[in-house]
């Protein structure tokens, strides 16, 4: 069985700002990570954020303060030649965050551009879909959370039950819905295609 690794988006190259990019307010916006995970209510058509040039264009998975996965077309196109599984894809719209927003948007209260504006169109946000996979609880390792009976609090070596046909190439599991997890195939593939921005976490919290 393959080892299973959580994507996560690497911080190291922040230094001044807390993110790459930032987003354009809009109304239950900061519902917008447990809205994605949960699945089932509506997200915005797209979202539109304002970020720094230097990493938009440079890394494929790229922080944003609405702390949702943002990748780029490039990961994307990697990912779904790899296998399928259930997702939706939300387009962004970017704009370099050092043009004050008068010269940006024709009008701010739909965030509609101005034709001269450079926006980025690279980048979606991922909404995992579908069944969870099953973890196995003989021969996963984990930890158990002090104080809450049946809370798993980390888990070291993640199994997952045989699935037919393999493991899909992006998938999440009920223990912890937030996490993209990815098998060591696809982690190898993603790594060998030389993709930025990238952290793979053995140990699922």
């Amino acid at each position: 069985m393959e080892k299973i690794y959580e994507l996560d988006c690497n911080t190291d190259h922040l230094v001044d700002i807390e993110y790459d990019i930032f987003h354009m307010p809009f109304e239950n916006d900061v519902l917008t990570s447990a809205i994605l995970f949960e699945g089932k209510k509506k997200l915005p058509d797209k979202f539109i954020f304002s970020g720094d040039f230097d990493s938009v264009g440079t890394f494929d998975y790229i922080t944003n303060d609405l702390r949702i996965p943002i990748f780029s077309k490039r990961m994307i196109d990697l990912l779904t030649s790899l296998g399928e599984f259930e997702h939706e894809l939300i387009p962004c719209e970017i704009f370099d965050f050092s043009i004050p927003h008068e010269k940006v948007f024709e009008d701010r209260s739909k965030w509609l551009f101005k034709s001269s504006v450079e926006i980025n169109k690279d980048y979606f946000v991922l909404r995992p879909l579908g069944d969870f996979l099953e973890m196995d609880y003989e021969k996963s390792e984990y930890e158990m959370l002090t104080g809450f009976p049946g809370e798993i609090e980390s888990i070291t070596n993640l199994v997952i039950k045989e699935v037919e046909g393999g493991l899909p190439p992006l998938f999440r599991i009920k223990e912890r819905s937030i996490a993209i997890l990815v098998p060591e195939s696809v982690k190898a593939e993603l790594e060998a295609a030389g993709l930025k921005g990238l952290v793979f976490e053995s140990e699922i919290i």
